[in-house]
């Protein structure tokens, strides 16, 4: 073996490492920005009044925008479907059928699992995150 050997060996990781962390930094802030769209659902599911049901809402609107925007996790199709079963799931707060209510959280899963294929890594990363943050709401 050669003295260069070791050197080089240490270039190609060094460069490996260049690459490698930017895409774990994202696929890391995906998976952070994801699981705030969960918590988010959650709020919505757990609104005690009208005031907080609407701040929820918001909030939830604002975070599936930035996620939608930073990573295009979304298609146009998938967002309607998220937007209508978040519509459901705003009226059955408002009636107080936490059945119902905890049957859309599930739909809205079920919904993002099946897009989750479609998706490259930071799109996976993002709704691993959702699902870590409507384990609550799954579990709770």
């Amino acid at each position: 073996m050669t003295r260069r050997s070791p050197r080089l060996l240490a270039a190609i990781v060094a460069v490996l490492v260049l690459v490698a962390l930017p895409a774990c930094a994202k696929k890391y802030q995906a998976e952070r920005d994801g699981k705030d769209v969960g918590e988010s659902m959650c709020d919505v599911r757990d609104a005690d009044n009208p005031e907080d049901a609407k701040k929820a809402v918001d909030d939830l609107n604002d975070e599936i925008n930035d996620v939608a925007q930073n990573y295009a996790v979304f298609t146009a199709e998938d967002r309607a479907d998220i937007e209508e079963n978040v519509t459901d799931l705003i009226e059955h707060v408002r009636q107080g059928n936490e059945a119902l209510a905890q049957q859309d959280i599930t739909v809205i899963r079920r919904s993002l699992d099946n897009a989750k294929d479609d998706l490259g890594d930071a799109g996976q990363a993002t709704i691993d995150g959702v699902f870590e943050g409507l384990d609550d709401c799954i579990d709770g």
